[in-house]
């Protein structure tokens, strides 16, 4: 059975939602785990790929958003939440990843505003319909804080 986080950001910086998301990435990338991320169109992919190549000049996230390449790097950006294949998925579209029962992990990232977690919730019922294991965190702020 799926574990399920929901992760509620409520940092309010322009590109908290891509930074969190992008430190998931990487912390998944560096334990070897294979992670499958959807977004919600290929406009989507195609920006979140563009920002982990810059978004810290001292953390490379190894990821590919061709499906050619998904077996010979650790993070896969698509669009398709019916996309089999993955125990571990990061959510950052506004539907429900399909078959959940056959994923280990899913991160669901909610950023701020009133429709995302509108929409967040309907996922988190329909998750715990089929009886998953949900966690949620809220995420002040996604930048650890200067010293």
């Amino acid at each position: 059975m799926s574990a399920i986080t929901f992760y509620l950001i409520d940092d309010p910086a322009d590109d908290a939602f891509w930074y969190f998301a992008a430190e998931l990435c990487a912390e998944r990338a560096e334990a070897d785990q294979p992670t499958y991320v959807v977004c919600a169109n290929l406009a989507h992919v195609e920006g979140f790929d563009d920002y982990l190549w810059s978004y810290r000049g001292d953390r490379f996230v190894p990821h590919t958003a061709d499906p050619e390449d998904a077996a010979h790097a650790p993070v896969f950006i698509g669009c398709d939440p019916e996309a089999g294949g993955f125990a571990r998925v990061i959510n950052l579209s506004a539907a429900a990843i399909a078959r959940p029962t056959e994923r280990e992990q899913i991160d669901e990232i909610v950023p701020t505003g009133e429709q995302p977690r509108d929409e967040a919730r309907s996922r988190w019922r329909q998750y715990k319909a089929i009886g998953a294991t949900i966690t949620h965190r809220q995420i002040e702020a996604v930048r650890p804080a200067e010293t």
